[in-house]
């Protein structure tokens, strides 16, 4: 099951200690920058769908993008440490299967949670390509995920012989730089449709030539 970020940027909010109409005014704001855009929506727009009034909105937050900012903030600092959390809990098996079946596994997993989030993942790299604050923010998140129970996994396949003895990072960015070549065009995109399980498929076979020790 690939994760939801707008359903886990909910249970950040309740989370937080801010009152419910700023909890409202945030969810709201982040489903419609994701289904009109951060241009076509208006804070007339976000106050009808929160339930408040448009001068409530004024008085949380000065500036629409200051909304934004503080959406995209919660996003990185609170939403993407679920996801990789989630992502690793749902891949990490007691006694895993035979790496091709695994590496298949990931890849679809995180191909599938592209897709499913693809509105909220465009305003990430829409703010990223224009804001270095945010930018920054996103890639040290990145490079301080506890990503130890994955390196476990890597490590096993590696004993087993199935891996090649590389380091894990490395390992990583080959898998997730082949497999984000295939969903990335989906950013620009309007077409919805993807053959998750062709793509991964390919993906895999291509990556399992490079991955697997020689014979």
């Amino acid at each position: 099951m690939a994760n939801n970020i707008s359903t886990l940027f909910s249970k950040s909010l309740d989370e937080m200690n801010i009152s419910d109409k700023q909890k409202a005014v945030l969810q709201a704001s982040l489903t419609l920058f994701s289904e009109k855009g951060f241009e076509n929506t208006s804070t007339g727009d976000i106050a009808s769908m929160a339930g408040v009034a448009e001068g409530t909105v004024y008085k949380q937050f000065k500036t629409k993008q200051e909304l934004l900012q503080v959406v995209v903030d919660s996003i990185i600092d609170e939403v993407i440490p679920k996801v990789a959390n989630e992502f690793i809990d749902e891949i990490t098996k007691p006694e895993g299967p035979h790496f091709q079946e695994f590496l298949q596994n990931l890849i679809q997993n995180r191909m599938q949670f592209f897709i499913n989030n693809l509105p909220q993942i465009r305003i990430l790299i829409r703010e990223s390509m224009t804001n270095e604050k945010v930018r920054l923010q996103i890639i040290h998140k990145f490079t301080h995920l506890h990503l130890e129970k994955l390196e476990t996994i890597f490590k096993y396949y590696q004993q087993q012989g199935q891996l090649v003895d590389w380091n894990f990072i490395k390992i990583l960015q080959y898998i997730l730089g082949i497999s984000g070549s295939y969903v990335a065009p989906l950013l620009f995109s309007v077409s919805n449709t993807f053959d998750v399980a062709a793509a991964s498929q390919e993906a895999t076979d291509f990556l399992l030539k490079g991955l697997c020790p020689s014979k």
